[in-house]
């Protein structure tokens, strides 16, 4: 799937030191945090908003959209594999569970860039060759190891704190984890034990112990046999069934809810956002509390491993934008133009846009509309009779 230039491992130190005393390795917790399904959601949620943003190669202004090679790889389609949308989800979905996700950078013998490939290891090693390049040894879950240039790769980091290069992992998380899957465990298994007839069978009488499995065998057969609809079985006076009543210990609604909260909040997110419920205010919330930090750190390591230097002095840049008002409602909406309107700042296919209209395109759509009562003053005096009256 990569296209790696291949390189000498024998050029390359066996491994690269670090500032402070971490080790340069990092270790996922092999899938631990993907298989809660409360942490999942929370994965889900911030994957599929993200993937929502727009990725647009520009130069000086947002405007000013860059239509070349990068910005169509960017905005249609990564790599042969994934759309644009499948691109930022996986990617984003990497650096939730583990807080580190990568990009693999693939360029042909000209150095031209050809496609952008999300990486998924179970873990990865920092080395360092000879010349002082940095390295990233990747060992996949199917056992294959890739050496890849440091330069090569987009990385995106949260909990960056500790480690120079890494950020840290989840396992902070872990109890929280545990406490919701053994809650949830605790749950199925009282299902299971109130749906259980537990008891004692007290003989009148000493048997053998032969004796007393196949009486205790035929009262289990006789009372549990699936066809013996009544839920009552005969005794004869040989035997008494003296029930024990087992009540197994659950958490309450309100203690599951917090269980869960705590996971919320460790991914920054409200239950309303989970469950797909959300006014305009909480969605702004998570806008900013969530997507708009992380659309800020892609848009900035994609046009730094993207671009050199000059190209970036010159205005090149990549940014990730979203449509924040698609979520307002209509009265938001409406209340919204009739500001921006006025002031000119707005096209009519903004507008359009705004409202969930398709776009008229061409002249007519990039018309900026705006109120007579905001023009220049000196058009204003001519429309209105023109300096010296209209003389």
């Amino acid at each position: 799937m990569f296209n790696i230039k291949e390189q000498r491992q024998d050029t390359i130190q066996p491994q690269y030191k670090m500032l402070n005393s971490y080790e340069a390795q990092f270790t996922t917790l092999s899938g631990d945090t993907y298989d809660s399904k409360c942490a999942r959601q929370c994965i889900d949620r911030i994957a599929t908003h993200a993937a929502k943003l727009l990725p647009k190669h520009i130069k000086g202004s947002i405007s000013n959209n860059i239509k070349g090679d990068i910005n169509y790889l960017l905005s249609v389609q990564p790599n042969p594999l994934m759309d644009t949308y499948n691109f930022i989800y996986k990617t984003v979905s990497i650096l939730e569970n583990d807080n580190n996700a990568f990009v693999f950078i693939a360029r042909d013998e000209t150095d031209f860039i050809t496609g952008f490939y999300p990486v998924l290891a179970q873990n990865y090693f920092l080395f360092e060759d000879a010349a002082g390049n940095l390295f990233l040894k990747f060992k996949f879950i199917n056992g294959q190891e890739y050496f890849l240039l440091y330069t090569d790769l987009i990385h995106l980091r949260k909990f960056y704190n500790k480690h120079d290069i890494f950020g840290t992992n989840n396992k902070v998380l872990q109890t929280d984890l545990e406490t919701a899957h053994t809650a949830n465990e605790g749950i199925s298994n009282a299902i299971k034990t109130t749906a259980n007839l537990k008891g004692i069978l007290k003989y009148n009488a000493v048997l053998k112990q032969k004796d007393i499995e196949e009486s205790k065998n035929a009262f289990v057969r006789d009372f549990l046999n699936l066809e013996n609809e009544s839920g009552i079985a005969a005794m004869d006076s040989k035997a008494e069934f003296q029930e024990i009543n087992m009540e197994p210990i659950t958490l309450d609604s309100e203690q599951l809810k917090q269980v869960n909260y705590n996971i919320f909040d460790y991914y920054g997110i409200s239950e309303s956002i989970i469950r797909n419920d959300y006014t305009f205010e909480q969605w702004n919330a998570f806008y900013e509390g969530v997507i708009e930090p992380l659309a800020m750190q892609l848009s900035n390591v994609f046009t730094i491993k993207i671009f050199n230097k000059e190209s970036i002095k010159r205005g090149n840049k990549i940014v990730f934008t979203a449509n924040r008002l698609q979520y307002a409602s209509l009265t938001d909406k409406t209340n919204l133009l009739k500001v921006v309107i006025p002031a000119g700042v707005i096209k009519t296919d903004e507008i359009r846009e705004v409202l969930d209209f398709a776009p008229l395109g061409g002249e007519e759509g990039e018309r900026i509309v705006q109120s007579l009562n905001n023009i220049d003053k000196e058009i204003a005096n001519e429309y209105q009779g023109g300096k010296n009256n209209g003389k």
